[in-house]
């Protein structure tokens, strides 16, 4: 995401404005929250749900910048940066925990899936 954001920035020569909502860098969000909850839907982990649930109140930000003219640039920046720190503090835990489990249960499976199909039931199409 930062890379993108900085690609985009480059080129199309803009700087982080505060006072308005910059329609490539909330495309750019969008795409991070769809990525993430799609990730977090599928993985294994708890933390990933987190992480998500951070990225989205960030997503909410713009959104939130957009309705409110009011709202102060520092609060603004708070609002879709923040989540950003609390999503390196849940990954970090996450990873640590994963870890902490593996060494006292074993491995056990990084991603979800459906169960198999029953013998009784005849395949679709």
């Amino acid at each position: 995401m930062t890379l993108s954001s900085k690609a985009y920035l480059s080129i199309f020569g803009r700087y982080a404005q505060l006072m308005e909502v910059d329609p490539g860098l909330l495309l750019i969000e969008v795409i991070v929250v769809a990525t993430m909850v799609a990730v977090a839907l599928r993985a294994n982990r708890m933390y990933t749900l987190w992480m998500a649930g951070f990225q989205i109140i960030a997503l909410l930000a713009h959104f939130a910048r957009e309705l409110a003219d009011q709202i102060s640039p520092i609060a603004y920046v708070i609002m879709y940066v923040g989540p950003s720190y609390l999503q390196i503090i849940t990954l970090g835990s996450g990873i640590w925990l994963h870890h902490k489990r593996v060494q006292r249960h074993g491995s056990y499976r990084s991603w979800r899936s459906s169960s198999p199909r029953s013998q009784a039931m005849p395949p679709t199409s």
